[in-house]
């Protein structure tokens, strides 16, 4: 900047001689700054020249002032934010530094003045050998006179970024949250941020510890859950995992339109998503399943009377990732009974037998009127059944749940009529019958009657009538019946017990003659009746009587002169029934 003249060196040396002399007690420092001082700065500033001489000082309770003369030391300002020095032209570099950025800048001086802070230093030198220097709390300048030399530096300071977490992972999965939990040790002032997206939904949540259940979320939804470690006004890449949540339970499953083969199956549709429905079937030796994207389902190919197990899971379009299931268990209907008949039936019982269906049944369920009868084997006697009643018997096929039954097969018949009571033949003659009897217990519809000879066929001679009575005409005299009466049921073929009763027609009438008439005998003829008879009866006076085969009879031993009465009687062969008798008077000569 220009050379110092002698004369000017001289006066500065003298000028530090009188200083030194003078004031013992001041602290004096060789190319000491000049300070003055304050609570907020500190300032420092330095003159320009070449002789070095104690410094002068000022203070007060805000400021603090220092100012020394010129010399060839650097002149500098500080604060506890910014540190500034400014170098003047010099050959020397001048520097400004901060944590992210240093920069120097050199200007022609031979000393440096320097200035600096917490995040930019820098640092200016100006021609000059002795420093000045102001300082404060928050601002520290140190100025120098140029010289060869100047540096200017500037230093800002960056939070360092952290380390992202590890090992992230779903551990609990349900339809509407998810579980997650990671790695990570938590530094001071740090934080977990957990965002999801699914589609057009979006939510996060800020989190200090290493796991989070994130709810309300949709079933059967596929979620992308990303964690960042947050530090202050940084933070690191995200670490993301995706799952699916499960899709929600299927509702109101119902099973229709059992069969002995199949079952319909029909649900409501889950709450949320779903890709499709898986729908597994077993009867605990068997299984099959099946998927379908519809809310119902005919499953075929059962086997008749076994009990199933249906269980219907909603799947999400990750094919992977299922519901809860909804289980059912059904039995199918159990086949019809084969062969069923009817046996032994009487007035108030039958035996029905019937054979085994096929597939399975458990037990076998009889209905008939409002009545039923169980039983775990093929045949069964029905008892207390009303006489001559008609009745339809249906044969079930019950399975193992004692409620699930098959298709019935039926039979109906008739009970047995009840036997008449009280039959009686009446009102005899040569050539009719009456006969008389009572109602049977029970129902009937009407009544067969039969009769023959021991010569016809019975039923030569048959008829019907409604009435507990009839009159049998246009039979033979003499001739032994036998009358058969038996009540029917209404399909006029189930007959009750027959009842028989057998009885003679009389003989017929016999034309009686007597001759060879004398004093103690006459003779006796007479026709042989119409029809049949055993024998004869031969009656006269009052207690004599006698019998023959023949149709004459000769009397003797009688009185003479005495009127005789003489009868004839055709007998049956039962020897009981009697014809007419025909007699005749006649005196004895």
């Amino acid at each position: 900047m220009g050379c110092l003249s002698i004369k000017s060196v001289c006066k500065g040396t003298a000028l530090l001689i009188c200083v030194i002399l003078q004031g013992l007690n001041a602290q004096t420092v060789t190319a000491a700054p000049a300070t003055t001082s304050s609570p907020s700065t500190e300032s420092q500033t330095s003159a320009p020249s070449n002789v070095q001489a104690a410094p002068a000082t000022t203070s007060s309770p805000s400021t603090e002032s220092q100012t020394s003369a010129p010399t060839t030391a650097p002149a500098t300002t500080s604060s506890p934010s910014t540190e500034s020095q400014t170098t003047a032209p010099s050959t020397a570099p001048a520097t400004i530094s901060s944590p992210s950025t240093e920069s120097q800048t050199s200007a022609p001086s031979t000393a440096p003045a320097t200035t600096s802070s917490s995040s930019t230093e820098s640092q200016t030198s100006i021609p000059t050998t002795a420093p000045a220097t102001t300082s404060s709390p928050s601002t520290e300048s140190e100025t120098s006179t140029p010289s060869t030399s100047a540096t200017t530096s500037s230093q800002t300071s960056a939070t360092p970024r952290p380390n992202a977490i590890e090992n992230l992972t779903v551990t609990e999965i349900s339809s509407s949250f998810v579980l997650l939990k990671w790695d990570k040790q938590l530094e001071m002032g740090s934080s977990f941020k957990v965002q999801w997206t699914a589609d057009e939904t979006y939510g996060n949540v800020t989190v200090t510890v290493t796991n989070v259940t994130v709810a309300g979320l949709i079933a059967g939804v596929n979620y992308t859950f990303c964690i960042t470690v947050v530090v202050a006004d940084t933070s690191t890449e995200p670490v993301c995992i995706s799952a699916w949540t499960k899709p929600d339970v299927i509702r109101d499953l119902n099973v229709t339109e059992i069969t002995t083969s199949s079952v319909f199956l029909t649900w409501n549709e889950p709450a949320g998503n779903r890709s499709f429905f898986q729908i597994n079937w077993t009867d605990d030796k068997t299984y099959s399943h099946v998927t379908t994207n519809n809310p119902w389902y005919n499953i075929t190919d059962l086997t008749a009377g076994v009990n199933y197990t249906f269980i219907i899971t909603a799947v999400a379009a990750d094919k992977s990732t299922e519901g809860e299931s909804v289980v059912t268990s059904k039995y199918t209907k159990p086949d019809v009974i084969m062969n069923l008949t009817a046996d032994d039936i009487t007035t108030s019982s039958v035996l029905l037998n019937w054979t085994k269906p096929n597939g399975q049944s458990f037990r076998y369920r009889v209905e008939y009127e409002d009545k039923n009868v169980m039983t775990e084997n093929t045949s069964i006697k029905i008892n207390n059944l009303t006489p001559g009643a008609q009745y339809t018997f249906r044969v079930f096929a019950v399975a193992a749940d004692h409620v699930t039954e098959g298709r019935a097969n039926q039979i109906s018949l008739y009970t047995k009529p009840d036997v008449i009571r009280n039959f009686t033949v009446s009102k005899i003659t040569t050539s009719s019958m009456f006969l008389t009897w009572a109602e049977p217990f029970g129902n009937r519809s009407f009544f067969k009657l039969n009769w023959t000879d021991e010569n016809l066929d019975l039923n030569r001679n048959a008829m019907e009538t409604n009435n507990t009575s009839y009159d049998i005409t246009d039979l033979t005299a003499g001739v032994n019946y036998t009358f058969c009466i038996t009540a029917v049921a209404a399909d006029q073929s189930t007959e009750g017990e027959t009842v028989c009763i057998s009885n003679y027609t009389r003989p017929n009438v016999v034309s009686l003659a007597v001759s060879e008439i004398t004093s103690s005998s006459v003779f006796m003829t007479w026709d042989e009746p119409v029809g049949n008879r055993s024998f004869f009866k031969v009656q006269w006076a009052d207690d004599k009587t006698d019998a023959t085969t023949n149709t004459s009879y000769h009397i003797t031993d009688l009185t003479a002169g005495v009127n005789y009465t003489f009868c004839i009687t055709a007998v049956a062969a039962d020897q009981s029934t009697k014809g007419e008798t025909v007699c005749i008077s006649q005196f004895t000569i």
